[in-house]
């Protein structure tokens, strides 16, 4: 059970002041007593004005300090809290631009390098850090930046650098350190855009690239649709390939008899045109189904998109469903934690399609995008294992 579960509500701002005063982070200076306690009274702000004017005086107090509790205020911004954060980041902010005005101000710097490093605090408290090193520093983001490829926070910025370096290799005509630094960007990259990126200028090289696998995308689908369903009704409504996907099946649609369609996505990036696939409808329902292959059991990630919205049944349970009406597809709109059983998996996903936009200019889209992958977003292994097996939920 994970610490903070088990401790009283009411305990916590107790043990942050005891966490404040006796185990000062890495090389911050001696705590001041009344830091800790401003700091204290702020960790019980909440939302809606819960603890504001309390937590509004300790700020105004920790604002009067110097750039000596800047070590403080970031350990206290490594927090669940965002109103707490918040309110220590205004202090934080106001005492930094104090210090640059200052002649002599003593920068706790070895304490931000060990800071921003640490990659177990929150990502934008070291974010602060990394900015504040490098208006002390200039030139240590790009110094620093190119070893933090696994560091999520910092993950995209990490492939920026990667992707320029390749790039000024090519304009230097040396292939070879080119190859290094984009496979560095691809195989770190989990942006669809740097991913399209690297593996374009990879293939340019004479290099294998496949953005699909190294993501997770699935792009291989049985569909079937559109089924009627009138005044965004089809997110309730039950049909039959919930109860039984039966690939060879004849059904009722909602302009004559469907049937089910073999589909690949040709999207760079796996998505699914089912106004291209299926038909150009409104106020309908689709289905896809695929099959994958999966070496051993696998903790992983269903990341989702649809428009409008999806439901999605993992082996036959439902494992993710978001009623939500005129919703574009984004890239990993939707995440939810599932488990791959060893060997075969089904995946059947019900894809809504809502009414036209009020503003007739906006397309009425029709779209999936779906992809399993592991927390860091990188694709897990499987083998798309489509066939005529019936599967049975009723």
């Amino acid at each position: 059970m994970n610490w903070r579960t088990r401790i009283p509500p009411r305990a916590a701002p107790l043990l942050f002041l005891f966490l404040i005063l006796h185990l000062p982070p890495l090389h911050a200076a001696p705590v001041d007593s009344r830091v800790a306690e401003c700091l204290a009274v702020i960790a019980r702000a909440g939302t809606q004005g819960v603890g504001s004017a309390a937590a509004r005086q300790a700020r105004d107090d920790l604002a009067r300090h110097g750039v000596e509790i800047l070590p403080q205020l970031l350990a206290a911004m490594d927090t669940s809290n965002p109103v707490a954060a918040n309110w220590c980041r205004t202090v934080y902010e106001e005492i930094v631009d104090r210090g640059f005005k200052q002649e002599g101000a003593a920068w706790p710097r070895e304490f931000l390098k060990e800071y921003v490093s640490d990659a177990r605090r929150a990502g934008r408290p070291r974010d602060l850090a990394l900015s504040l090193l490098e208006r002390l520093e200039p030139g240590f983001r790009d110094a620093w930046l190119p070893g933090r490829l696994d560091d999520p926070p910092f993950r995209h910025q990490a492939v920026a650098l990667a992707l320029a370096a390749g790039d000024r290799a090519l304009r230097e005509k040396d292939a070879d350190e080119a190859k290094i630094e984009f496979r560095k960007a691809f195989d770190h990259a989990r942006d669809g855009a740097q991913l399209t990126q690297a593996a374009n200028n990879l293939k340019a090289l004479g290099e294998p690239a496949d953005v699909i696998a190294h993501l997770g995308l699935v792009i291989d689908w049985w569909l079937v649709g559109p089924f009627d369903a009138p005044d965004k009704s089809g997110f309730a409504t039950i049909f039959e390939p919930e109860n039984r996907v039966d690939l060879a099946a004849q059904y009722k649609g909602k302009v004559g008899d469907i049937r089910w369609l073999r589909h690949t996505a040709t999207d760079p990036l796996g998505q699914l045109n089912l106004i291209e696939a299926i038909a150009a409808t409104r106020e309908a329902v689709g289905y896809a189904y695929t099959e994958i292959d999966v070496p051993r059991e696998t903790a992983a990630q269903l990341r989702c998109g649809a428009d409008d919205n999806c439901t999605v049944w993992l082996n036959g349970k439902k494992v993710f469903g978001r009623e939500q009406w005129l919703n574009g597809t984004r890239f990993d709109r939707f995440v939810t934690d599932i488990t791959l059983k060893s060997g075969r998996n089904t995946l059947l996903v019900k894809i809504c399609q809502g009414p036209q936009h009020k503003d007739p200019d906006v397309p009425n889209n029709w779209s999936l995008q779906l992809r399993l992958c592991d927390e860091s977003g990188k694709g897990v292994g499987f083998k798309p294992a489509l066939g005529g097996v019936v599967e049975d939920r009723r």
